[in-house]
């Protein structure tokens, strides 16, 4: 299978009939519905094979809560590498705030399809509501910092968890450098226990962009930090309008090569 990027004019018909594709399966692999409109820029799973394609390995990802669909879930793991199961939150000292539904169904039902179970630490607090504040209280406390690493090493080891996906949000410009440490510690620390680490990332256009999705993130320092970097280019389709594909994708990746280290993607 491979990936095509709809285009204007476009229809599955034409797509189909193009690529000598089947149509049913066309529409089956992306769960399509009728009327099957599609939109500008959206990527559709192709059936058969690409024979124009320089074949290259990938890393997929993708975000679950542990709400999620067993159906859909079963339908989705046998395409993606790893799967981030969202969310562990942390209170200011550095002790694990866990998902409110049950998560070990879904890391379970990864390790069977072969998909790695990524835990996903974000800036929830025990009332279940986004703080950047308890990023302020726990970057800059080696302490706290500390306890949260060792409560995370034992929930992974205990739940059979493969890795760590930072996804801190809405970061104050004066923790940049702090973040930074923070991230570099983790990936010290998770790495030697044999875990990778990513770190969402929001998109960005320009090296200087404004606003408090980037001011509070250095990403150079933090792309040559992590084993690996999430764009989460859907950041800007929830953000600003309704949900929708972003076609800015193509140009969005290449853009990023002048502000993050290209040599993480390898790493």
């Amino acid at each position: 299978m491979w990936i095509y990027v709809v285009q204007s004019g476009d229809s599955v018909n034409t797509i189909a009939s193009r690529y000598g594709a089947s149509l049913d399966a066309l529409i089956y692999n992306n769960q399509l519905e009728y009327p099957y409109q599609l939109a500008v820029g959206q990527a559709l799973l192709m059936p058969g094979v690409n024979e124009n394609a320089d074949r290259r390995e990938i890393v997929s990802n993708g975000y679950a809560y542990p709400f999620i669909s067993p159906w859909v879930l079963a339908q989705t793991l046998p395409y993606l590498t790893e799967i981030a199961i969202f969310s562990y939150g942390f209170t200011s000292q550095g002790e694990l705030v866990p998902p409110v539904m049950d998560d070990t169904w879904v890391i379970m039902m990864a390790i069977e399809s072969g998909t790695i179970p990524i835990l996903t630490l974000t800036p929830f607090g025990e009332d279940g509501q986004f703080n950047n504040n308890l990023i302020t209280a726990v970057v800059n406390n080696p302490a706290a910092e500390q306890q949260l690493f060792e409560n995370l090493r034992i929930v992974m080891a205990e739940k059979g968890y493969q890795g760590l996906d930072i996804d801190f949000e809405y970061i104050l410009a004066e923790d940049r450098d702090a973040f930074t440490r923070f991230v570099q510690n983790a990936v010290g620390f998770f790495n030697a226990l044999g875990y990778q680490v990513s770190v969402a990332l929001a998109p960005k256009t320009s090296a200087d962009q404004a606003g408090l999705l980037y001011e509070g993130k250095d990403y150079p320092a933090l792309g040559a930090a992590a084993n690996r970097v999430l764009l989460m280019t859907y950041e800007w389709g929830y953000t600003y309008v309704h949900q929708e594909y972003r076609s800015f994708i193509h140009w969005e990746f290449s853009d990023s090569r002048s502000f993050i280290p290209w040599e993480f993607s390898d790493r």
